[in-house]
């Protein structure tokens, strides 16, 4: 109702003639470094947005492991792999090290001819397994 200022139209080197043509036919040299100022301003405040809305070190581990416990707080996925060796202690430490970083909770047997691995999480960490 005209209690504001309309904002500036965003303009672009695409749509310069578009938008303030008159004056871009006049002097276009001036019009072009207008535009390209108001271009650098909205990537500039673009990219500090992002550094603001960007998550800490802490924080990011923290929103990692409450996605965790959320996907767990739905329901318990329960996963039986069945492996044909496990005898090097690395393959053993993978595993391991794998469903303790997905916070999940399980146990490997071994035998001379079979080698199974169990593991209970949610639905995304047993894909994650899965994967592995």
């Amino acid at each position: 109702l005209g209690l504001c200022k309309a904002p500036e139209p965003k303009v672009k080197l695409s749509n310069l003639m578009r938008v303030l043509g008159s004056d871009a036919i006049q002097d276009p040299t001036k019009v072009e470094a207008h535009v390209r100022k108001q271009i650098a301003e909205r990537q500039r405040k673009h990219e500090t947005a992002n550094q603001q809305r960007k998550l800490t070190k802490e924080q990011r581990s923290e929103k990692k492991i409450r996605k965790i416990k959320e996907d767990t707080s739905l329901a318990v996925h329960a996963a039986l792999y069945k492996v044909k060796s496990l005898a090097h202690p690395a393959k053993r430490f993978k595993v391991e090290m794998n469903a303790k970083q997905l916070h999940m909770t399980g146990l490997i047997l071994l035998h001379n001819n079979i080698n199974l691995v169990i593991v209970e999480g949610g639905m995304f960490e047993n894909q994650a397994i899965n994967e592995m």
